[in-house]
This record gives C-alpha cells, structure tokens and sequence, in this order.
C-alpha cells in the first residue's frame, strides 16, 4: 500500500485535471466538480494499482493458480456460453428491428447488449455453480 496509495492519487488527481482541461463544468463549479471526480476515482485506481503491483507470495493464505480453480472453470464456461447467447439474441434483436423497422439509439442498443452479457454470465455461473 506504500506505493499503491500515492501513485492512486495521482492518477486520480490527473482525471480531475483532465475535467478541467476538457471543460467538464465550467465557471465557479469547474474546480468542485474536479475535485469530485479525483475522490471517487482515487480508490479505484489505488485498487488498480495495489492489484498491479501486489506479490501473490506475500500475500497470507492466497491460492498459488488461482486460474485452476473450480471457481475460474466456472466462469470460463459461463463467460464463453454468454458469448453465444449475446451474439445470438443481439442477431435476433437485429433482425426484428430491422424488419419492424424501429428506430433505436445506438446507446441504448449497446445498453442491452452489455446487460444480455452480463445476466448470461451470472445465470450459467450460478447453474454451473449448483451442479458443482
């Protein structure tokens, strides 16, 4: 934490100078809403960075592969069975906009198909997780 603390601030001081060099908010709040940004973005990155930088040796009671562990099997089948079903009913969705000829917004679109992942993801890793 000696290293991941200081260099965690920094980047997260570097966004928020970045909002105020991308005009973000302008005026008299410019500077509150940088500071904003630096605070939530600071435990993130000082959790990236003691991720980053961390020696799995040191730490107590840490598995030696933790990707062969049952629980990363798990994921691994969940995560390709998601695949297939995304691109599966993102196809369908496509199909049927398509033809309805609805007009929808490109962000919401990706929306849904990030949701589809993740709920696909979760599901077949809870049923892989039952049958064990």
């Amino acid at each position: 934490m000696a290293v991941a603390v200081p260099a965690g601030l920094l980047l997260a001081i570097g966004v928020g100078a970045l909002t105020l060099l991308t005009d973000v908010a302008e005026g008299e709040q410019a500077l509150i809403v940088a500071a904003v940004f630096a605070l939530v973005m600071s435990w993130g990155f000082i959790g990236l960075i003691w991720a980053m930088i961390v020696d799995r040796s040191t730490l107590r009671d840490a598995i030696d592969r933790p990707d062969e562990s049952v629980e990363s099997k798990w994921l691994d089948a969940a995560m390709s069975g998601a695949l297939r079903d995304t691109v599966m009913l993102t196809g369908l969705t496509l199909a049927v906009v398509s033809i309805a000829g609805i007009a929808l917004d490109g962000t919401w679109a990706l929306i849904g198909v990030i949701w589809i992942a993740f709920f696909s993801t979760f599901v077949r890793y809870l049923m892989a997780k039952k049958r064990g």
